[in-house]
């Protein structure tokens, strides 16, 4: 089948590499002149490692990706060092790597704002009915238990950090997943994520998968059976799309 994929992100690429193993003629559209989505950096000439526009990391729980990386052959390029978290409150840094150490920033005082922090943590960290929050934006759930201080103050930059302006839409399984699944140790990709994601395309493209850079999609309709694909005033036919 001819399948046209709709972004460069990991998740794009990702889908290409396996269709692509599956037999499948296989076209990525990406509207940006760069692969790597949300993950994807910038870097001055100057510079050996990329920087991400948008916060991210790995974590060691992420079996998916880094298996995806093994059978790549680009194991030994990731990292896993345990970092240094802290907060900036009043012009000090406080570290943030424990639970413990959280219950001591002084940022959300000691009285209920800290218990409401402190139990919904708890909370995530150990259930898992993940489904209940299917229905429900990270937005709303945070200032409905965690209360508004404590949500403009803790998680309502850590979404901006990571989202920017979509940061409402947020789902909040995907917030109770990564606090499930946090470790004390974050990875990363040897020159940044921008590297993995170059590298990635380019072994895409040695596969014989299309990468279409600049290359916004403005329409998807259904003709004769097939799907076509719109933008920039062309369009093309696939079997399949996937979004």
């Amino acid at each position: 089948m001819r399948i046209a994929i709709i972004g460069a992100g990991f998740g794009g690429m990702a889908a290409a590499y396996d269709l692509k193993n599956a037999g499948h003629a296989v076209t990525i559209y990406e509207s940006a002149n760069y692969v790597g989505g949300l993950a994807s950096g910038f870097k001055e000439p100057h510079w050996d490692w990329s920087v991400e526009k948008f916060y991210h990391h790995w974590f060691q729980t992420d079996h998916e990706i880094l298996d995806l990386v093994k059978e790549l052959g680009w194991e030994d390029k990731v990292l896993f060092p345990r970092p240094l978290t802290v907060m900036y409150h009043n012009g000090k840094f406080y570290p943030f790597d424990s639970i413990g150490k959280a219950l001591l920033f002084p940022g959300l005082g000691f009285g209920l704002d800290k218990i409401r922090f402190g139990f919904v943590g708890l909370y995530l960290r150990l259930t898992n009915n993940w489904k209940a929050l299917e229905k429900v934006t990270a937005d709303a759930w945070m200032l409905k238990w965690a209360g508004k201080d404590v949500y403009e103050k803790m998680w309502k930059p850590l979404l901006i950090g990571k989202f920017g302006p979509f940061y409402r839409d947020v789902n909040m399984a995907w917030m109770w997943a990564r606090i499930k699944a946090r470790t004390t140790r974050l990875g990363t990709f040897e020159g940044g994520f921008q590297r993995f994601a170059d590298l990635f395309a380019e072994k895409l493209r040695e596969m014989g998968v299309e990468i279409r850079l600049g290359a916004r999609v403005d329409s998807i309709k259904r003709e004769q059976g097939r799907l076509r694909v719109g933008g920039g005033g062309e369009s093309e036919a696939f079997d399949k799309v996937l979004v």
